[in-house]
C-alpha cells in the first residue's frame, strides 16, 4: 500500500483529517492522534524533535517513513529509532593525546629553574624588629650593661 493510503486508514480510525504528504521528502514522521495529524520532516534530527515524537507516541500512532518505506513506531522499536536518529553522537577529539608513558624529565632544566618565591616572607624564629625589642625590654628581663674597661 502507498503511504497516503496507510495514513488515510489510521486517520479514519481516529476520526481526523489526513495530513498532506510532500512526495519530495525522503524522511519524515507522521503523527496521528485524536487531537489531529501532522507530518514532521526530518531535515536535522535533534533531541527536541525526538521528544516531540515520543510525546506523540504516547497520544496515538507514529509512522516513520524513510525513502518510501514506512515503519510503525512502537515502544518496542522506539529505543532503536532514538539511538539511530536522535541520540547525541560522541565528539571526536581532534587534539592528539598526551604521551604519558615516558614523561619528559630534564635534571638540568629543573636545576636551572628559579625557586618559587612565597607570597609573604616566612617568619623564622623570633622576629627582631623595633617593636619586638621594646616589648622584650618591657618584660623586665635582666639586661647586661656593657661597662667600659678601665
Amino acid at each position: 500500500m502507498k503511504i497516503q493510503d496507510i495514513t488515510d486508514n489510521y486517520c479514519r480510525l481516529y476520526g481526523v483529517d489526513a495530513p498532506k504528504i510532500n512526495v519530495s521528502e525522503t524522511q519524515y514522521f507522521v503523527t496521528i492522534s485524536s487531537i489531529g495529524s501532522s507530518v514532521l520532516p526530518l531535515h536535522k534530527p535533534s533531541k527536541l524533535l525526538g521528544q516531540v515524537i515520543g510525546g506523540a507516541l504516547k497520544r496515538g500512532i507514529v509512522l516513520y517513513v524513510n525513502n518510501g518505506r514506512d515503519t510503525l513506531v512502537t515502544w518496542d522499536n522506539w529505543k532503536a529509532i532514538w539511538a539511530k536518529l536522535f541520540a547525541t553522537k560522541p565528539r571526536r577529539n581532534s587534539a592528539p593525546e598526551p604521551n604519558t608513558l615516558h614523561p619528559y624529565k630534564s635534571e638540568m632544566f629543573e636545576e636551572g629553574q628559579h625557586k618559587r618565591r612565597s607570597k609573604k616572607p616566612a617568619r623564622h624564629g623570633f622576629e627582631r624588629t623595633f617593636r619586638a625589642n621594646t616589648s622584650m625590654n618591657m618584660l623586665g628581663l635582666p639586661t647586661f650593661h656593657i661597662t667600659p674597661l678601665g
